[in-house]
């Protein structure tokens, strides 16, 4: 037994043993007493030698008479033998009475006597534990038959070798079958449980092996959905003689055949939605495969069909990208579930579709977003090529788009000078490239610009020479404007200060004969006014105000013409003579002054005359 493993023994040496000790050591003190009191016999009277009692002092009687201080001497010499014997029975007493010094089993040693290893050990035993337990065999197993403790011994290694078996028939008990077998073996040849631990161990290894052969059948049935067959496996190993095995096991099994039966339903659920083939069905049928138990046997089918449904929505997914529907293609991709194949190449798909969304040409921020979204994508995954592609558009579209910002930054200052540089900047993106025509449309429109400075110039000049007012001043403006041509920025502008500058000079070409004209009105030569006035033109600025005078005074003219007419008719109608009167107002034709004026007397005289011929 090693050192280290005596040492953690700790027990007092036996009670017997230390008594024995003390009791030798008291005869050998009274042996030596008896031995200085038959010295002394001498002195004594004659009497049996072999009387064993203790002699009183006084008893003694000297042959021979001596001298008085020999007395004292014998006196003296009798007191230290007698205290001389009562302090040794009083040690001898001391040490019977008094207990031994209890053993340390934390320095016990192999040189220790084979008593206090073997208490040593038994303690230590007592705990109940392997280590212990085959520590304590180790100890007492090479002891010979010859040796005085080899009965206790093994007596002991077979009370410590059924407890080895107890602890292993736990370990068995647990599943612990290669654990329990090497427990086993821990028990010696020596022992008297030897034979049936080596026979616990044949049965233990063939009822595992019988064990282990229809879990394997168990696991086949399972895998090729055979419930039946993994049913009656079952039931062979609830007949096996093994608590774990019979108990523990076959509920085990009997929940996993349940699990597995379960999860080919959802699959086969599953594959019925998935059918249809239609969006929605299909995302159904993805859902109920992904519960599938991740520890079953049907998830490796279930991951196989997982894969199949998943890659049907990603090339729909990738369809809608096709055709620039990227809101549904991120819808369509996100509905793969995290516990599949192709989670990650959809993650691809909503990334990519995701920054398609984001990506406008004409803003630098969201094309730059939208290129830090798809750089993200593996080169391995089968969405790089089709992010490649857009990655290499946003770029152009990215550097088209700092340049035309740098030109409208330019044009901005609406100068002609940094406005052609504008132009020259747009200019030099390549017609292949995407932001062509966005370039295109901003030259024409910074041209139009550049246009309009030059007409508000020209157009600024004309006015400066109209405010003069005078004829030439006028004409010389409006030729200016006439430079503008159709379609430039300021044509309107244009066309609008020559008409308005045109009128004034009509106004004082014409002013002087509308004057003269109404010089002549006033002066009653209404015929000569008019024919004055009616020199005017149409079209011409004051043409209105002469065709206005001009109604009036043709008017004043007919009036004086055909009031004497009105008045001979009112005369006959006066005298009751009224179809004369109407016939003579008739004669004021349509468009003359008076006109309405003859036509309301005209009715008036008709109802008349009705009334006097109703009376007659």
């Amino acid at each position: 037994m090693p050192k280290r493993d005596l040492h953690r023994f700790h027990v007092h040496t036996p009670l017997p043993f230390r008594q024995r000790q003390g009791r030798k050591l008291v005869i050998r003190l009274v042996r030596d007493s008896k031995d200085s009191i038959l010295e002394e016999r001498e002195f004594l009277p004659v009497g049996r030698a072999d009387d064993a009692r203790p002699v009183h002092p006084s008893a003694l009687v000297p042959t021979r008479k001596r001298p008085r201080n020999q007395f004292w001497n014998w006196s003296l010499l009798w007191l230290t033998v007698l205290s001389l014997l009562g302090g040794t029975l009083a040690s001898g007493l001391l040490l019977l009475t008094k207990l031994p010094p209890p053993t340390n089993c934390q320095r016990i040693s192999p040189l220790s006597p084979d008593s206090e290893r073997l208490y040593c050990a038994q303690l230590a035993a007592e705990s109940g534990k392997l280590e212990p337990l085959v520590t304590a065999i180790r100890l007492v197993q090479h002891w010979p038959r010859e040796h005085p403790l080899y009965s206790e011994a093994q007596r002991l290694t077979q009370e410590w070798s059924k407890m080895i078996l107890e602890i292993a028939q736990k370990q068995i008990n647990q599943g612990d079958s290669s654990g329990a077998v090497k427990t086993l073996e821990q028990i010696p040849i020596t022992s008297p449980l030897y034979p049936e631990a080596q026979a616990q161990i044949a049965t233990w290894r063939q009822e595992w092996q019988q064990a282990e052969k229809i879990i394997s059948q168990f696991k086949d049935a399972l895998i090729i959905q055979n419930w039946s067959q993994a049913s009656k496996l079952i039931t062979a190993l609830s007949q096996l003689n093994n608590k774990y095995w019979n108990n523990l096991r076959v509920d085990l099994l009997m929940k996993q055949l349940g699990a597995e039966k379960q999860a080919w339903q959802q699959l086969e659920e599953a594959r019925d939605l998935a059918k249809s083939n239609q969006l929605d069905q299909l995302e159904k049928a993805i859902a109920l495969a992904a519960k599938i138990a991740p520890n079953s046997y049907v998830k490796a089918q279930a991951q196989t069909e997982l894969s199949k449904w998943s890659r049907t929505l990603l090339n729909i997914s990738a369809t809608r990208f096709d055709q620039q529907n990227f809101v549904g293609m991120v819808e369509v991709a996100q509905r793969i579930p995290i516990n599949t194949a192709l989670y990650q190449e959809a993650q691809d798909w909503i990334r990519l579709g995701r920054a398609a969304q984001t990506a406008k040409p004409d803003n630098l921020l969201s094309l730059v977003d939208a290129l830090t979204a798809v750089r993200q994508i593996s080169p391995k995954s089968p969405v790089h090529p089709k992010a490649s592609n857009k990655a290499t558009l946003w770029e152009s579209q990215l550097q088209d788009t700092s340049q035309l910002l740098l030109a409208q930054l330019a044009a901005s200052f609406e100068q002609r000078t940094t406005i052609n540089y504008a132009i020259a900047q747009a200019s030099l993106i390549a017609p292949t490239r995407p932001q062509r025509q966005q370039a295109q449309n901003l030259i024409a429109q910074w041209r139009k610009e550049i246009q309009e400075i030059q007409d508000r110039n020209t157009l600024s000049t004309a006015q400066n020479l109209a405010q003069s007012g005078t004829i030439d001043q006028l004409k010389a403006a409006v030729a200016l404007a006439s430079q503008i041509q159709l379609g430039q920025p300021l044509r309107l502008n244009a066309q609008n200060a020559i008409a308005k500058w045109t009128g004034q000079i009509q106004a004082i070409e014409d002013q002087p004969i509308l004057e003269l004209a109404e010089a002549l009105a006033q002066r009653r030569d209404l015929i000569a006014a008019i024919s004055t006035a009616a020199q005017i033109r149409p079209g011409r600025t004051l043409y209105p105000e002469a065709q206005k005078v001009i109604s009036q005074w043709v008017a004043q003219v007919q009036t004086a013409q055909d009031y004497p007419i009105l008045e001979a008719a009112a005369a006959l109608a006066a005298q009751g003579r009224f179809d004369a009167a109407i016939a003579t107002a008739a004669q004021i034709p349509p468009q003359r002054a008076l006109y309405s004026q003859a036509q309301a007397a005209i009715a008036l005289w008709k109802s008349q005359s009705i009334g006097v011929s109703g009376q007659n």
